[in-house]
């Protein structure tokens, strides 16, 4: 379960740092980076939710069996 905490804590901090480099290619018309940009963040938001779902399954999971 640490791990996937890393992991989320990676997530959160990759899209925002992601974000603000996609701000700053597009006041800076760098537009490869904002392609780049919003690519990874697609990725990353998808990783998101794949865990999300793997750990709310989990915790079901956990709660039912102590029944």
């Amino acid at each position: 379960m640490i791990k996937k905490i890393a992991f989320n804590i990676f997530l959160n901090i990759a899209i925002i740092i992601l974000a603000f480099i996609i701000v700053w290619s597009v006041k800076n018309q760098q537009y490869g980076y904002t392609a780049a940009g919003i690519c990874s963040v697609a990725i990353f938001v998808y990783l998101k939710i794949k865990l999300v779902k793997q750990v709310r399954e989990m915790t079901r999971k956990g709660v039912n069996s102590k029944d």
